[in-house]
């Protein structure tokens, strides 16, 4: 029987920025971040990715684009990774799949013009209470992000809200994934997906030997990936966490 696949996520599950961290914990920092807000990783974590080498193959499945995956500074063991919500898949030698990448360049470039106009909304009527961009890969945009400049959670929360409920009111979303966990509003063309990525890619790599598939993510967009796999893990006080609380509750608000 062959050892562990591991499909894991990377930022708020193997790391997080410190100000994330409680206060006074030790901390190892692991990547480094354009805005200062670098990923660093407490004991337990490095823990687990040390258990995890030691009992199979980790391969990273993030929203990190190539650029900023290129900014963390991991040893996973292998080269494969999938990047920026599934549109890059990454071989054995670290190489852009270009089958998979012609497929998702076609579907961003179908959405290009509705993902300029909405970031054109959100710098034209939020101005500096927000940040957006559009993340594009190998020259095709792949989705659209947005972040709130404020530092408090309250504030952080309503501005995410606004914008969601901004964007909705102007534009027709049927055709994209929205999301939203913390400071993160994102929006990527259906098509695009951690989700079709893992199938592709657990396609070409399972050999039938037995080797238990693991899915490891703390965001409710992780879910869909992970429930490709044969078991799964998050971390605690994380959104998917949180949900399984309030399920235990049988409180099911958002």
């Amino acid at each position: 029987m062959g050892q562990c696949i591991y499909l894991t996520d990377l930022d708020d599950t193997l790391f997080r920025s410190s100000h994330k961290h409680p206060q006074g914990e030790a901390l190892t920092r692991v990547t480094t971040a354009t805005n200062g807000h670098h990923g660093h990783m407490n004991p337990a974590q490095q823990g687990l990715l040390s258990a995890l080498r030691a009992t199979g193959a980790v391969i990273p499945v993030t929203a990190r684009s190539t650029d900023a995956f290129s900014r963390v500074h991991l040893d996973f063991g292998t080269r494969r990774a999938i990047l920026a919500n599934g549109a890059v898949i990454l071989n054995a030698e670290g190489v852009a799949d270009p089958a998979w990448l012609a497929h998702t360049a076609h579907i961003g470039r179908s959405a290009e013009t509705l993902l300029l106009d909405m970031s054109a909304l959100i710098g034209a009527e939020l101005g500096s209470a927000a940040r957006s961009w559009i993340v594009e890969e190998y020259g095709a945009p792949v989705y659209f992000c947005v972040k709130m400049n404020a530092t408090g959670a309250a504030e952080v929360r309503s501005g995410i809200t606004a914008a969601a409920e901004r964007l909705a009111s102007r534009f027709d979303l049927s055709g994209l994934q929205q999301h939203a966990n913390g400071n993160n509003l994102s929006f990527t063309p259906i098509g695009i997906s951690k989700r079709e990525a893992c199938r592709h890619l657990i396609d070409s790599i399972r050999d039938g030997g037995g080797a238990p598939l693991i899915g490891i993510g703390d965001s409710l967009t992780d879910l869909p990936f992970m429930g490709l796999c044969d078991f799964i893990m998050t971390p605690s006080g994380s959104q998917i966490a949180d949900l399984m609380a309030r399920m235990t509750d049988g409180d099911l608000t958002p």
